[in-house]
């Protein structure tokens, strides 16, 4: 999500209210929302950012929970997730979750928003199922959504990064690992690879209101090129540059819906980061809290300093700590009037 191309204008006042810290709305909302019934549920599709333990794990620093766990809490339901699988190890290789503990959360690690993410299968049941096997699943369980629901959309950063997985196109991998930047005949490809996603979500945002979502929250992409994993120049342009792609492409292809509300995950990131004493954080951008690198979670034990968990914002690669997930729930729960 370079910055070049988003735009980040904002005086840090400015990005304060955006993010609802002084009572603001967010950026770029496709609509305000209209006055509806009071929300007092949650639903949630997307991938490890939003996932709530479907694998055994959360993304995050371990026992922490992720910001939609915050969400679920705040609403008194279950912060379970969805689905469940016998190991870890059956994940990524073509084969389908089992059955609870059934709640509504239905973000998976590895979600892409419209293909699997194996490294053996097509399989679309197959573990992780994107976004739009997660609505789908919604819909045979439950029917349609209720008005009293916030349904939240929050996929694309492995679309983004599919590529620099080694397991998925090795060389390029390598190459952008070695600092060696991708170039514009690769990049044509991976801007077209990545909007076909970012459409395929939009699609699937229509998909929810045909079926009777009336609240729903759709979020950009924060800059992937802040995240640990990616450790070179050559990494976080191309990540940088794809994420705005995806963004851009996302903004334009959904509809202009009063139901549909933008979560500025981008904004909201930029000032934790810009602000970093104001929440007690002393690491930034590309620093992580677990020991070692690559992880997609670490406990206790596998901090880099004991209150890590709560002094650095990101985590386990790409995602964010404890604290970082707190605060976003915070921030989501102010985006549908449920501060406090």
């Amino acid at each position: 999500m370079a910055r070049s191309i988003i735009g980040r204008t904002c005086a840090l006042g400015a990005v304060a209210a955006l993010l609802g810290l002084t009572g603001g709305a967010p950026s770029q909302a496709v609509a305000e929302p209209g006055e509806g019934p009071v929300i007092t549920q949650a639903v949630f599709f997307g991938d490890s950012l939003t996932d709530a333990g479907t694998y055994g794990f959360r993304f995050t620093t371990m026992p922490g929970k992720t910001w939609a766990q915050h969400v679920a809490q705040r609403l008194g339901q279950s912060d379970q997730p969805n689905e469940h699988v016998a190991e870890y190890g059956d994940v990524y290789q073509g084969k389908p979750g089992l059955p609870g503990p059934g709640g509504l959360n239905y973000a998976e690690g590895g979600a892409r928003a419209d293909s699997a993410y194996s490294t053996v299968s097509d399989d679309p049941q197959g573990t992780p199922i994107s976004t739009v096997v997660q609505v789908d699943r919604y819909l045979q369980q439950h029917g349609s959504f209720t008005p009293n629901q916030v349904v939240t959309l929050y996929v694309g950063t492995n679309d983004v990064a599919y590529h620099y997985d080694p397991t998925k196109n090795p060389e390029l991998a390598q190459s952008l690992r070695d600092d060696v930047p991708a170039g514009e005949e690769v990049m044509v490809g991976e801007r077209a690879r990545v909007a076909a996603a970012a459409t395929a979500e939009a699609r699937t945002a229509e998909t929810i209101l045909a079926n009777g979502g009336q609240r729903l929250l759709v979020f950009k992409l924060f800059d992937t090129s802040l995240d640990p994993w990616f450790r070179t120049a050559a990494a976080r342009q191309y990540v940088g540059e794809l994420g705005a792609v995806y963004n851009q492409t996302l903004l334009a292809a959904l509809p202009p819906d009063s139901r549909i509300q933008i979560v500025d995950t981008e904004a909201f990131v930029d000032d934790l980061l810009q602000n970093a004493g104001q929440y007690g954080f002393t690491h930034g951008a590309n620093e992580d809290a677990c020991a070692k690198p690559d992880q997609d979670y670490c406990d206790a034990s596998g901090l880099k300093s004991p209150d890590a968990d709560q002094t650095y914002v990101f985590a386990a690669a790409e995602h964010m700590t404890t604290r970082a997930n707190e605060l976003l729930g915070d921030y989501v729960l102010r985006q549908i009037g449920l501060a406090g």
